[in-house]
């Protein structure tokens, strides 16, 4: 099995600028993922908390708790995912990519022209071995 715990190796760009971004993983109970990325800069400072909860012949549960950025209120969002293609016991890579088009979408959503750049470092923690 994968750590339980660890960092995330991916970059944030917002208006075509590197920002400082810190994602974390935390696995509970073997079928919970919760993927939480920070971006401390001032003037945004921000934080998506996305938890994914499920498990094999079970519909994925992910909830989106989106904190900032700075002036906004932050907000909360539930989606069922039916499909195995995204669950956080056979598919963590899959919910990671999810984390990373809320981020986008979230940052877009207040203004912000976002990317997210992920490579194989960022897996190489959320692969499971059984």
């Amino acid at each position: 099995m994968a750590n339980m715990r660890g960092e995330l190796p991916l970059g944030v760009v917002l208006d075509g600028f590197a920002c400082e971004a810190h994602c974390t993983y935390t696995f509970a109970a073997g079928v919970v993922l919760v993927i939480s990325t920070v971006l401390p800069e001032r003037g945004v400072a921000f934080e998506l908390i996305s938890t994914y909860v499920g498990a094999a012949g079970v519909a994925t549960n992910a909830i989106q708790l989106a904190l900032g950025p700075v002036g906004r209120s932050s907000s909360i969002e539930h989606v069922e995912h039916s499909d195995d293609r995204l669950g956080p016991v056979m598919e963590p890579r899959a919910c990671a990519y999810d984390h990373a088009q809320q981020l986008i979408e979230r940052l877009a959503a207040v203004g912000y022209r976002a990317s997210v750049q992920i490579d194989e470092s960022t897996f190489a923690a959320l692969e499971r071995v059984e």
